[in-house]
């Protein structure tokens, strides 16, 4: 292995000089098709690997799910970015945002002097007309903009309003966070959401334009009038590969820069490989949760939940399911330490910690009435056995396996637990179908645990798949809602946060975390433990174009 790295040392030199005699510069083609610098100085290409797919679809629609990488922040903004990971807030097309006419109406001031990639100047009506469009096109309003906004109008040149019928503070985010679109582009390419949009029209306000495309490979080059300056990326190299294990090859033989993949035993897979450069950070960033379905008697019953809760050893959960790199979860259900600042101060340390007690499960269900059958499943009061179906998505691996742990966790208690493995498509259905007793799936992250309770825990929230439904719950949310002030917003969530300790409506199993992969051989600067600025992962756009403005190409 020294002979080789000796020899391909001596080779480089060998071309650099005879480049620097000739005259001029020598180029090859990487195995991405990104240019390998042989002695010019130019920084390399930096090669980002996105979720595995058979090929690439062309398709930088900002308004279509299936977008490819970097339409959302590369090439289109939104007027803010709130990270979900450090809890930050990013001005991008916009500069400032404020409440007015008793929190009903949000003024938005509008970033000076930035242009679209082909020359035209950006103005408020680019974002009055986006928003139109949003209102002719709903399958195009995929965040329910306008159920909750009652008119967006433009004040002066560079102020854009936007007027709801009642106070929503936090859905600020939803509203800046719409993709902006170029007036003079989008009036004559018809429905927003059914546009096609290839390099012609991919014209933005952001960091990188659209440079080539190909079913294997697209590239995009730095966008030198970017009104933030040019970044020092000069080159994006989206290369597609089939599934995780060719994609972690290619991270592993040093072809990647940069990746968002599970890899078990990373330590070993990936970073012993070149403990100097291949690095991994994979932050908390949402709740992996056993959704009881409240509708069922037996689970409506907050003791089976407790029991259930006390059943499941949650360490074991992140050690097997995934390589221990899942944190173990708070039972308020926040997202720890980014919301370490909201944690009820008057709850109990030892209440904030999930409690694995197979012989206390036992003793909560005796003390409410239940009783084991000759089976040794137990059996409630009025005489129904306590035996339940638990759902997760066949194929994901790690899901299934935690439910096998559950399962028999249950089991040893005498809860009964059999494990179905659906496709992707009917678990969906099922889950926001009501058609299941217990699954395991994901919770809806923001800047602060406003979203994920909002979304969980609201009667009419979009992800209640437990169908939690609780007056004062409700009511508390509405106060956050309400208010731009920290203080009572703390009141808000405070409640929320002892609503899911003492009456568990879900039960949290483990914090899912952001799989984030990164090489520092040619860039530096990237998100870490230490300097956690964005979520770091390369799909979850637009936080990539934050983190690619932080980066510099490695001059060691």
């Amino acid at each position: 292995m020294k002979m080789k790295r000796l020899s391909s040392l001596l080779l480089v030199i060998f071309l650099a000089l005879a480049a620097v005699l000739a005259g001029c510069t020598d180029k090859t083609t990487s195995k991405t098709g990104g240019s390998k610098n042989t002695g010019n100085g130019a920084a390399k290409p930096l090669v980002i690997g996105l979720s595995p797919a058979g090929q690439w679809q062309e398709n930088f629609n900002p308004f279509s799910n299936t977008a490819m990488g970097g339409t959302n922040g590369l090439i289109f903004q939104p007027l803010y970015y709130f990270d979900p990971v450090s809890g930050k807030e990013n001005p991008m097309l916009a500069t400032k945002y404020e409440w007015t006419n008793d929190n009903k109406t949000l003024v938005v001031t509008l970033r000076d002097n930035v242009k679209w990639s082909d020359g035209e100047a950006f103005t408020a009506d680019d974002v009055v007309f986006t928003f139109d469009l949003l209102k002719k096109d709903p399958a195009a309003d995929t965040s329910g903009i306008w159920k909750e906004v009652t008119s967006v109008k433009k004040q002066g040149n560079n102020q854009v309003a936007f007027n709801f019928d009642q106070a929503n503070v936090p859905f600020q985010s939803y509203v800046l966070g719409v993709v902006i679109v170029p007036q003079h582009i989008w009036k004559d390419l018809g429905t927003p959401s059914k546009a096609k949009i290839t390099k012609k029209y991919a014209i933005g306000t952001g960091p990188y334009l659209l440079d080539s495309f190909t079913a294997q490979l697209y590239k995009m080059k730095v966008n030198p009038n970017f009104y933030g300056g040019e970044y020092a990326v000069k080159e994006l190299h989206f290369p597609v590969y089939s599934s995780n294990d060719s994609e972690q090859l290619a991270l592993t033989k040093g072809e990647l820069d940069w990746a968002g993949i599970f890899i078990p035993d990373a330590d070993n897979v990936y970073v012993s490989i070149d403990k100097e450069h291949n690095k991994y950070w994979f932050p908390p960033s949402n709740n992996v949760t056993l959704y009881p379905n409240l509708t069922n008697p037996l689970l409506k019953d907050i003791n089976v939940r407790k029991a259930i809760s006390l059943s499941i050893d949650r360490k074991k959960l992140s050690e097997q399911a995934a390589s221990g790199y899942d944190p173990l979860p708070s039972t308020t259900a926040l997202i720890l330490p980014r919301d370490q600042d909201w944690v009820d101060p008057s709850i109990p340390k030892d209440k904030l910690e999930f409690a694995f007690n197979k012989d206390e499960a036992v003793k909560t269900l005796e003390d409410a009435g239940y009783k084991k059958g000759k089976d040794g499943i137990f059996v409630s009061p009025d005489g129904k056995k306590l035996s339940f179906t638990l759902q997760t998505v066949s194929g994901w691996t790690d899901w299934t396996t935690m439910a096998q742990l559950i399962s028999q966790g249950l089991k040893d208690i005498g809860i009964d637990v059999k494990v179905q493995q659906p496709e992707y498509a009917s678990y969906a259905k099922n889950v926001t179908g009501g058609n299941y007793d217990l699954a395991i799936s994901w919770t809806n992250s923001g800047s602060d645990p406003y979203k994920q309770y909002q979304d969980m825990l609201n009667s009419h929230g979009n992800w209640n798949l437990e169908k939690w439904n609780d007056p004062q719950t409700d009511a508390a949310l509405k106060k956050f809602q309400g208010t731009t002030d920290k203080a009572v917003q703390k009141e808000a969530i405070n409640y929320l946060q002892n609503v899911m300790v003492n009456e568990m409506p879900t039960i949290p199993l483990v914090n899912g975390p952001v799989w984030y992969e990164y090489r520092t051989q040619n860039y530096t600067g990237w998100p870490t433990e230490d300097d956690p600025y964005a979520n770091p992962a390369p799909f979850n756009w637009p936080a990539p174009s934050i983190v690619l403005s932080k980066l510099k190409p490695n001059t060691k």
